[in-house]
């Protein structure tokens, strides 16, 4: 049952991303323009994130002239767009940071002792590990 309902959310979420025009659609730069968008930008952090399913995903955040870059990989698609965060409370989580990519995909940031993960809109949890500059750069690299 469980695996029905992944591919029922997989594919609802491939319909709703198709519908919308995928994560973004402000500010949207494709990955081999990313070191015009990189270069002497101020890495904050990135995560990689994983579920049971093996499904992935990398969210860097980069602040370069005043302005805030994300770079989102869900292991399908990739994007650098601009990010905004907000701050929240959740109930049997505590503080979260609701992390804006573009206009369109929300993902919430959290600590579970001393783990980091996100969640997506969809309900996917992504238990997370710290990456460095260095090792994102390599990834985008290979994009």
């Amino acid at each position: 049952m469980r695996k029905v309902m992944t591919i029922i959310t997989g594919v609802i979420l491939a319909a709703v991303m198709f519908i919308t025009g995928g994560f973004a659609s402000s500010k949207a730069y494709a990955a081999d323009d990313s070191s015009r968008y990189l270069k002497n930008a101020t890495f904050i952090s990135a995560v990689h994130g994983q579920t049971d399913n093996e499904a992935e995903i990398v969210l860097a955040l980069y602040e370069k002239d005043g302005k805030d870059i994300a770079y989102l990989n869900d292991g399908m698609e990739h994007v650098f767009t601009d990010f905004t965060i907000k701050y929240a409370t959740v109930k049997g989580i505590g503080q979260v940071q609701n992390i804006t990519v573009g206009k369109s995909v929300v993902l919430t940031y959290f600590e579970s002792n001393g783990i980091p993960g996100l969640i997506a809109e969809d309900g996917t949890v992504y238990a997370c590990e710290y990456l460095d500059e260095n090792t994102v750069a390599q990834l985008i690299g290979m994009d």
